[in-house]
C-alpha cells in the first residue's frame, strides 16, 4: 500500500528571518535583564566611607568632573602581580582577592570554619604612571604597578571588620592592609574595564587640572583605579569605571 504524502511547502526566506530575528531580541532581552540586575547588586555594595570636598572641570580632552574627596580609613585584602599592565593585571589579581573573600580564609577564633565574606566595591588597583603605559587587550577596583613592574590589586573589605577580627587568608600572596584617611582626586566614566592608555591620559588631564588650581599630588607616579561593576555581565554603558590619584590634604582649599 502506498501512502500519498503531501510535499510541504517551501520555507520562505522572510520566515527564517523573523525567526531569527526573534530570536536575537530575546537573547537581547535576557542578555540585558541579567545585566541591569547585576548592576542594581553592585550598586548596593557597601563602599568607602568619604565626603566630596570640592568638584572641579577636568582638563581637555578628558570630559566631565573631578571630584576630590575625603576617605575614611577602610581595610584591603591585597596581592601583588608581577605585571605592568594594570588592566592585565587586573584579571589576574582578582581571582586571588575574590577567593579570600569567598571562604579561603581562616578566621581568628579557633574552631569556627572559614568565613564567606559580603562583597564590597570598588576593585582597587593601583599603579605606577611614570611613564605612558602601553596598550593592551580588564578590580581599593583597585591596581598597582610600581616602578618594579609589579600591581598591586585589592578588595576593600566591609567596615563591620577590623585589623583584630578580620579573617587571615590562605593564600600567603593576599595580605590584610589599613588604608589610613585620605585625600583623593578622581575621574568617573563608564565603559569595559580601561585599557592602560585611557588610564594614563586620564591621569594626565588630572593632574593638569590639579595643578591649575594649586592641589599638590602625594604621589606623582601612584595611579589608583577603581571598578565598581562586573566586566562579563554588566553592559559597557552601565560600567563605572574611575582613575584617580592621591592629594595633599593641606592643599586643598
Amino acid at each position: 500500500m502506498r501512502f500519498n504524502i503531501p510535499a510541504l511547502p517551501p520555507i520562505q526566506p522572510q520566515f527564517i528571518v523573523q525567526v531569527l530575528l526573534t530570536l536575537a531580541a530575546s537573547l537581547l532581552t535576557l542578555r540585558l535583564g541579567a545585566g541591569l540586575a547585576a548592576w542594581r547588586v553592585a550598586n548596593n555594595l557597601e563602599k568607602p566611607n568619604y565626603t566630596v570636598v570640592r568638584r572641579l572641570p577636568i582638563s581637555p580632552p578628558s570630559r566631565g568632573n573631578i571630584e576630590i574627596r575625603k576617605y575614611d580609613s577602610y581595610l584591603i585584602a591585597e596581592t601583588t602581580v608581577d605585571e605592568t599592565s594594570m588592566r592585565k593585571a587586573g584579571a589576574s589579581g582578582f581571582g586571588k582577592c575574590a577567593g579570600y573573600i569567598f571562604g579561603k580564609n581562616e578566621p581568628r577564633t579557633k574552631g569556627i570554619e572559614s568565613e564567606k565574606m559580603a562583597m564590597t566595591a570598588p576593585v582597587r588597583s593601583v599603579g605606577n604612571a611614570g611613564e605612558k603605559m602601553a596598550m593592551t587587550s580588564p578590580v581599593r577596583s583597585s591596581g598597582s604597578t610600581n616602578s618594579s613592574g609589579k600591581t598591586k590589586i585589592s578588595f576593600v573589605i566591609g567596615s563591620k571588620y577590623s585589623l583584630q577580627n578580620v579573617p587571615k587568608p590562605i593564600d600567603k600572596s593576599v595580605q590584610i592592609k589599613k588604608v589610613k584617611e585620605h585625600y583623593l582626586a578622581a575621574t568617573s566614566f563608564s565603559g569595559p574595564p580601561p585599557s592602560d592608555e585611557k588610564i594614563s591620559t586620564s591621569r594626565e588631564a588630572i593632574v593638569q587640572t590639579l595643578q591649575k588650581e594649586g592641589i599638590r599630588v602625594k604621589d606623582k607616579e601612584e595611579t589608583i583605579v577603581y571598578g565598581y561593576h562586573d566586566p562579563v555581565i554588566t553592559p559597557n554603558f552601565l560600567r563605572k569605571n574611575e582613575v584617580a590619584v592621591t592629594v595633599d590634604g593641606s592643599s586643598v582649599q
